[in-house]
């Protein structure tokens, strides 16, 4: 058909409204604490099952609806009918960890199959050894849980009820898990009721034109905005230092080498160590949605996350590496490595644009609860909070918001916490000081703490525990990570380890505290009326100021003395200087 570009952006709005409207339809109907919080996504593909977006999720979550697509459509070929529901977490079909739960589901429009509606969310449980299946403790993958190949959950409208008892039979806090899932597929049902509308008004080749073209545009703007990389290699090399048990001394080598060539880029994380004995590995799919995440970091936001977008990107992970481990290597406690991926790749493309790549930030860590309630029912709960952004080449880094490939993510409210749960949120702010010092800093250090009311498992996990995120031309690191139990009393620190599993009795408190991001530039170009702002928002000490900016300040008037500022700079710039 001919192209029309007004009919093009309408139906490509409609699609991003459809998805916001299953994910409107999750969100009002899950049952946990972190589908309310938005650790969930919902796209649509068309009937080859290729992604179109604009889904209502993140560009790495958007990249394992595409890695899971070509798994299900192997399996069952063209053996779909109306009504079919398809559930799925196994991270050896396209699945980042068995926590990550998918619903894939056929949409049929005057007997024949358009599209497929798509929704995934984390699950506080999913059985194993650990409760949350997502411990780094594990050794295979047996261990961490329920593994689900793509299997009907529904075949033509009728539930497999023999498959959904084995599930239940299997998780802890199983009514919770199943309502997580039931939310999902009313997600999938109402993106078809959606769908099928839109096919009414505008017909089956126009919708397959429109999404033919969203696919080329999107390949097309990924292409141009790769040219814009100066050819060449840029390379990063890092150690992870956890082997997923907190063992001393481990070091596992990171390295990733980014080749721009024209219009392709050539992301090889050949040089990465072999697959870790604990669950601290990336599958493939987790890998390669790290690389898309970073990379739609320099492409315009209007371009969309699909099946187009990653045509231009090769990826290449060493079978049997951390980043691409063999079957049954446990993949369960993944984040901590995918953070410390993320970064990495976003330094090495800092090498290639140095003024628009920024510190991509610390995040993630968790909080997981679980025990039995007062009238003996059972309960878990996973919360998660963010640290923020790094320095960016022109701008401060945003203190307390989750790092930029998590697109949805919220903040679970304390009264939600405090109403469904035995726990209190004690505290829940900013820590002082905590930042990476740069000409535009990195965000503060979060700190939240918890009173259990009563008695249970708790598994924190944490990022940046023995290296601090690191600047970028010339900025200074954030602070590390820090777990103190009962800090009123004992004031004990816990091990530094990425996931720390203990029992806690009623009373107990864990006061958590958040990595501080790295920050951007020389920290004495600062604007001193910035460092003073810092420390009227009580995110900087007076003594910091001095400390890390070569400001001085006035703690009486809240005044910067600019002469002795330009002095204290003056003399620290001075050996420097004489270096060159």
């Amino acid at each position: 058909m001919a192209f029309d570009p007004i009919l093009v952006e309408v139906v490509k709005n409609e699609l991003a409204a459809i998805t916001e409207e299953m994910a409107i339809a999750v969100w009002k109907t899950g049952r946990s604490a972190m589908v309310k919080t938005g650790d969930f996504a919902t796209a649509i593909c068309d009937g080859q099952g290729r992604l179109i977006g604009q889904g209502y999720a993140a560009p790495f979550q958007l990249a394992f609806f595409i890695a899971v697509m070509p798994h299900i459509l192997k399996k069952y070929g063209d053996a779909f009918a109306p009504g079919d529901v398809i559930v799925v977490n196994d991270p050896y079909a396209g699945v980042t960890h068995m926590p990550d739960v998918m619903i894939i589901a056929p949409t049929f429009w005057k007997g024949q199959r358009v599209a497929f509606t798509l929704a995934y969310s984390h699950h506080t449980d999913i059985g194993g050894r650990f409760p949350g299946g997502f411990s780094s403790q594990c050794t295979e993958t047996f261990e961490e849980g329920l593994r689900l190949p793509p299997i009907k959950l529904y075949q033509a409208g009728e539930r497999n009820d023999a498959l959904l008892e084995t599930i239940l039979a299997n998780v802890r806090v199983s009514d919770e898990w199943l309502g997580d899932v039931e939310a999902k597929i009313a997600g999938c049902w109402r993106g078809e009721q959606e769908l099928k509308t839109m096919l009414e008004k505008y017909g089956l080749d126009t919708f397959n034109s429109c999404c033919d073209y969203l696919i080329t545009y999107a390949e097309k703007a990924t292409r141009a905005a790769i040219k814009e990389i100066p050819p060449g290699e840029y390379v990063y090399e890092d150690a992870f230092e956890d082997d997923g048990f907190g063992s001393d001394g481990v070091a596992l080598p990171l390295k990733v080498t980014l080749r721009a060539q024209g219009e392709t880029l050539r992301v090889d994380f050949t040089g990465t160590g072999p697959q870790a004995r604990g669950a601290i590995n990336l599958p493939l799919s987790m890998t390669q949605a790290t690389v898309y995440g970073a990379v739609k970091s320099i492409v315009s936001p209007e371009v969309l996350t699909n099946v187009g977008f990653i045509r231009p990107i090769q990826v290449v992970a060493p079978v049997g590496s951390l980043v691409n481990p063999r079957f049954p290597a446990a993949v369960g406690g993944r984040a901590p490595l995918f953070f410390r991926v993320f970064d990495m790749l976003f330094r090495a493309l800092a090498q290639a644009l140095p003024d628009r790549v920024p510190i991509p930030g610390e995040g993630g860590d968790v909080l997981h609860f679980t025990g039995e309630k007062e009238d003996g029912t059972p309960f878990a709960v996973m919360d998660i909070f963010f640290g923020g952004w790094g320095g960016r080449p022109h701008k401060d880094g945003i203190d307390g918001v989750a790092p930029m490939a998590f697109g949805s993510y919220g903040t679970i409210p304390a009264e939600m916490l405090e109403r469904e749960f035995p726990l209190v949120v004690d505290g829940f702010g900013y820590v002082p000081d905590t930042g990476g010092a740069g000409k535009h800093r990195g965000s503060v250090s979060i700190y939240k703490q918890w009173r259990f009311l009563s008695p249970g498992k708790v598994m924190v996990r944490t990022n940046r525990l023995i290296r601090a995120s690191g600047g970028l031309a010339g900025g200074a690191s954030g602070s590390l990570s820090k777990n103190i139990l009962n800090p009123e009393t004992e004031n004990r620190e816990l091990p530094r380890k990425a996931h720390m599993h203990m029992d806690v009795k009623p009373g107990d408190r864990i006061h958590h505290i958040v990595s501080g991001s790295g920050g951007h530039g020389n920290p004495l170009e600062r604007d001193p009326a910035q460092v003073l702002a810092d420390v009227q928002d009580e995110k900087l000490s007076v003594g910091q100021a001095l400390g890390q900016y070569g400001v001085v300040i006035d703690a009486a008037t809240a005044e910067v003395k600019l002469p002795e500022t330009e002095a204290v700079r003056a003399t620290r710039l001075q050996p420097a200087a004489a270096a060159d």
